[in-house]
Parts: C-alpha cells; sequence; structure tokens
C-alpha cells in the first residue's frame, strides 16, 4: 500500500470513529416558525486533522440541499441563497445546517454525510437525521381606539393580508402585496400598519402565502382608551355642578311653609 492509500485509509478509520454508526432509525427532531432561521444540528468531531479538507453533504429525500468543501459549495435550487454551513464551523467539527426564511415547503426529513477519499473514489459516511417541522405564528393583540395596529408579516412570502369582523363570517382582502396602497395602511419592511383603528377593526387577521397558506393568524380585540383618575374626578365634578344648578328654584309658597315651621320649632 503506497503513502497517498494510506493516509486515505487511516482518515477513513479517523472519521468512522469520529461520526460512529448512527443507525438511520435515529431521527433528531427540531421545528422553526415560518420565516425564521432554523438551525438543523450536526457534529463529527471536535476538530479535523489540519491536512483534510471537510467535505458535508446535505439532502432530502428527493432534493441536493447543500454541499461544502473548504470554499466551495453548492446550494440546491430551492435554497439558494438561504442554506449555509459555515466553513469555519465546520473545520472545528460543527457541520450544522443554517437555512435563513423558513419555508412551509422545507418542512421534512434532512441527512447529512461526510464525503472522504481521492477524487476518483469517494465515499459518503452517514452521520445523522434531523427532521424539521414548520409550524405558523399565533398571536393575541388588544389596540385602544384611534391607535395604530401593526401586524408582523414576518417574511417576503407573505402575498396578502385578510381580514373577518368579529361580528361577520366574510373575509375581506386587506391588503395584497405589489397592489396600491390604501390610504389607511402603512407598509414598511415586513409590518403592516393600520392608521386609527375603531371598534369594527376587532376581529381576526390572516397573513397568507403563495399558496394561500397563513403564515400567522392574529385575533384582535378593539378597547375605548382609559381615562385619568384626574380628567373622570374633573367629569363628575362637572356633571354635578350643571346638575345643582338645573334645579328649579323654590316657589314662594314653600318658602312661606319653611318659614311658619321654624316658627313653630322655636
Amino acid at each position: 500500500m503506497d503513502r497517498s492509500n494510506w493516509i486515505s485509509a487511516f482518515l477513513m478509520q479517523w472519521l468512522l470513529m469520529s461520526v460512529g454508526s448512527s443507525p438511520l432509525s435515529v431521527v433528531v427532531y427540531t421545528s422553526c416558525k415560518v420565516g425564521l432561521p432554523a438551525v438543523l444540528p450536526c457534529s463529527v468531531a471536535s476538530h479535523f486533522p489540519s491536512d483534510l479538507t471537510p467535505h458535508i453533504q446535505w439532502q432530502t429525500i428527493s432534493d441536493s440541499v447543500f454541499e461544502r468543501m473548504g470554499a466551495e459549495l453548492f446550494q440546491g435550487e430551492s435554497y439558494k441563497d438561504r442554506a449555509d454551513v459555515p466553513e469555519e464551523q465546520l473545520v472545528r467539527g460543527n457541520c450544522s445546517l443554517f437555512l435563513q426564511d423558513v419555508r412551509f415547503s422545507d418542512a421534512g426529513i434532512y441527512k447529512s454525510y461526510l464525503v472522504v477519499g481521492e477524487s476518483s473514489i469517494k465515499n459518503r459516511i452517514f452521520i445523522q437525521s434531523v427532521q424539521l417541522a414548520v409550524i405558523d405564528h399565533k398571536a393575541i393583540q388588544s389596540v385602544m381606539t384611534g391607535e395604530d395596529l401593526i401586524l408582523d408579516l414576518y417574511t417576503d412570502q407573505a402575498e396578502q393580508v385578510i381580514f373577518q369582523n368579529s361580528s361577520e363570517n366574510d373575509w375581506t382582502v386587506l391588503w395584497e402585496r405589489g397592489a396600491v396602497k390604501k390610504s389607511h395602511l402603512k407598509e414598511r419592511g415586513n409590518k403592516l400598519t393600520l392608521r386609527k383603528v375603531s371598534a369594527r377593526s376587532a376581529g381576526t387577521y390572516k397573513v397568507l402565502d403563495s399558496e394561500g397558506l397563513a403564515l400567522s393568524t392574529v385575533k384582535v380585540t378593539v378597547t375605548e382608551p382609559v381615562l385619568p383618575k384626574e380628567t373622570e374626578t374633573l367629569q363628575i365634578q362637572s356633571a354635578l355642578g350643571k346638575a345643582t344648578m338645573s334645579m328649579p328654584p323654590l316657589s314662594l309658597n314653600a318658602l312661606f311653609l319653611i318659614f311658619i315651621l321654624m316658627i313653630q320649632i322655636n
């Protein structure tokens, strides 16, 4: 066995010891809310030998997700500009897959592999399976009459916001990406502001993607402003003063009777 083959065999044995022999039935479960970043965990060793350039692959059942060998990398079509295994972490044995702006279609089982061997003869060593679940956002908000309601769109995947009033069954389209904006709506970044809400703004808001799936559901209640104590006291005093001034004056007969009663008592 020449020296290059001996080194390759040694590295293969070292990698097998470092990775271990996790059975395919062992799956790590993780979850992420749609539109947020996700990390799919993976670890192979505390540190790679200095003369070894790690080569990592991530795949789903049907797609190639990501591949890195040193500075060279490949991203699957559905993961362009969203998937990465940072090189500086990979050389330290952290082969975790980082996904940005997670989509519902990203849900599923991912498998990681180490690729070893000469250019003509490659072997893949299975590391781990990770099952990713992608869930929507749910929230409850309360806003006072006359204030602004801010809805989080979370991601550029948001295409539409629909609204159902608390007292109605029908849904109405409140906002659509690229459409002419209504005067009471303000879009900035991934947030949508509804200006000066009224009692009719109470209800359910859904942010939908291009497939009509709900990225988020927000139940909104609208309350009346609470008056400060000083203002409330002044209003009560004012009301009492008006009531006193509106009382009719005593008649002469009533005054005469009061005068007679006072004389009898004395």
